[in-house]
């Protein structure tokens, strides 16, 4: 459930390079993504006080696996997108934030 979003950050969460290390095209791929430790736990960490929004371009085929990782690698989260448009370079934003960052809050 999402908290108030007045009151509390919303954390926009990457999964492939961000929680979990490569890039995953097939369910085998999702279920056998080795999983950033550091991140998990910072966004355990986060999910306590704000929400975790899980923002992937992953396709429709792939989140009944991506769901079975989340659960399987403990990942604390209160809502999920998959509409996120895939970038061929990088994303620009001014609320972009560095994994670096992130695990320094």
């Amino acid at each position: 459930m999402i908290k108030d979003c007045h009151a509390h950050r919303n954390w926009l969460v990457d999964l492939d390079g961000t929680l979990c290390e490569g890039k995953s095209y097939t369910p085998d791929e999702c279920l056998n993504a080795v999983p950033i430790q550091k991140m998990i736990d910072k966004v355990n960490q986060l999910s306590r006080v704000d929400n975790i929004i899980i923002y992937t371009a992953r396709q429709d085929h792939l989140i009944p696996a991506t769901f079975q990782w989340l659960r399987r690698h403990n990942v604390t989260w209160h809502c999920f997108s998959n509409q996120k448009i895939p970038a061929i370079g990088k994303y620009v934003d001014d609320n972009n934030m560095s994994i670096e960052e992130f695990l320094n809050l």
